[in-house]
């Protein structure tokens, strides 16, 4: 038997008053869904234990079938083992992300947590001019490709957890900066990055084209990196994994899992679905199982789009689900899993710990005809992630 799991970003929501109390997935066009639904064993996991703060590096944990309270780790060094590098034992690692904050009359704001979908090339620009003129702090700039990236500093370890910024659109940052006697050096680095990017002819030419400067960095994902055990040893399986997310690949490969990069994976609503989707079915001619994340609607989602998280979920839809569910039927012996990470509200613009739902496919007999959150009032119900996997690999469901 192969396995696919197919774990989403974005899907499920709070309902809209203005929408008529109906959710962004109930709103939109989603026929493959919902005819999967049909033959599919469907109902609700949570994701996100009660004593851990809803974050990616928790939920895709448990997905990829390990305890987050057990293997409780900072998102940065997950990404710095996607990325593959190590900081010295007299460093720290945190997520160092380009962003945009705009200026009021007694605060910055959080503007755009992504420096306007930053590309690569112009990351890469603006990264190397911090390495360069960065100065009396021993620091190292990690390039991870876009908005995302890393930095290790020479300072003993953060206690407090670091906010990230992806859930700080509209908000004004100075409740969220770090603070203390320990994080001076952190806010100094952050002042230089700032005047250095104001300077910089990247932000100049943005600005004359009207566009939003890149004109912050911002600190995160401070936390240990346990030692995890390996999957194969686990499940007795082979994997791959198919993903945009340097902390995804930092789990997989920290478990032995393969990572296949797929070009054109960017982790938004351009990402090239079709080159994503091909890879995993290339990799379930020869592993037992196929992690498939996708990532797209976590950026509209938390930027309160709720247009475009429609948009993205009909995307979805009808460039991954569709083409997967056809070529299933022209294979034996497959089941395949899409899952919600976890709740990516546009409502809120943050994370909700809520449940989400669940959908294996095929199964004997369809307990739902469509693809929605009242999925999460029907079926077996998983009080967590890995007990789902477990279950699913294990021909339980």
């Amino acid at each position: 038997m192969k396995y696919l799991v197919v774990i989403v970003a974005g899907l499920t929501d709070r309902p809209f008053a203005e929408k008529d109390n109906k959710t962004p997935l109930q709103l939109a066009d989603t026929p493959n869904l919902d005819a999967l639904t049909q033959n599919a064993a469907c109902g609700p996991v949570q994701t996100i234990p009660d004593d851990l703060h809803p974050g990616n590096e928790v939920s895709c944990m448990g997905l990829l079938g390990l305890d987050p309270v057990k293997y409780s780790s900072g998102h940065a060094l997950l990404s710095a083992a996607g990325l593959g590098v190590t900081p010295a034992p007299d460093e720290i690692a945190l997520c160092c992300d380009l962003i945009t904050l705009q200026p009021t009359h007694d605060d910055m704001v959080m503007k755009d947590y992504t420096g306007g979908l930053l590309s690569h090339d112009d990351s890469g620009l603006l990264l190397n001019a911090l390495q360069e003129q960065v100065i009396d702090v021993p620091v190292t700039f990690h390039h991870g490709g876009g908005y995302h990236n890393l930095m290790f500093i020479k300072i003993p370890p953060i206690s407090e957890m670091l906010s990230p910024p992806n859930e700080l659109i509209g908000e004004g940052i100075r409740q969220f900066m770090p603070e203390g006697k320990g994080v001076r050096e952190l806010i100094f680095v952050m002042n230089q990055a700032q005047i250095i990017l104001h300077n910089h002819a990247h932000n100049k030419k943005r600005v004359a084209e009207k566009n939003d400067p890149v004109n912050s960095i911002w600190f995160w994902g401070n936390g240990e990196l346990p030692s995890l055990p390996s999957f194969q040893k686990r499940y007795d399986k082979s994997a791959s994994l198919i993903s945009a997310s340097l902390m995804v690949k930092g789990i997989a490969k920290l478990t032995g899992i393969d990572i296949v990069e797929v070009e054109g994976a960017t982790g938004f609503s351009d990402t090239d679905y079709s080159a994503k989707v091909s890879a995993t079915l290339k990799e379930l001619e020869t592993k037992d199982v196929v992690f498939l994340h996708i990532s797209a609607g976590e950026e509209v989602s938390l930027k309160g789009n709720m247009d475009d998280k429609i948009m993205m979920i009909e995307d979805f839809d009808a460039q991954v689900i569709k083409p997967l569910a056809q070529a299933i039927e022209t294979m034996k012996d497959i089941k395949m899993m899409v899952v919600v990470n976890h709740v990516n509200s546009a409502q809120l613009m943050k994370y909700d710990r809520s449940p989400v739902p669940y959908l294996v496919y095929p199964a004997s007999s369809g307990n739902a005809s469509q693809y929605d959150e009242q999925l999460l009032e029907t079926g077996k119900s998983f009080s967590n992630a890995p007990d789902l996997l477990t279950a699913f690999l294990t021909d339980q469901l």
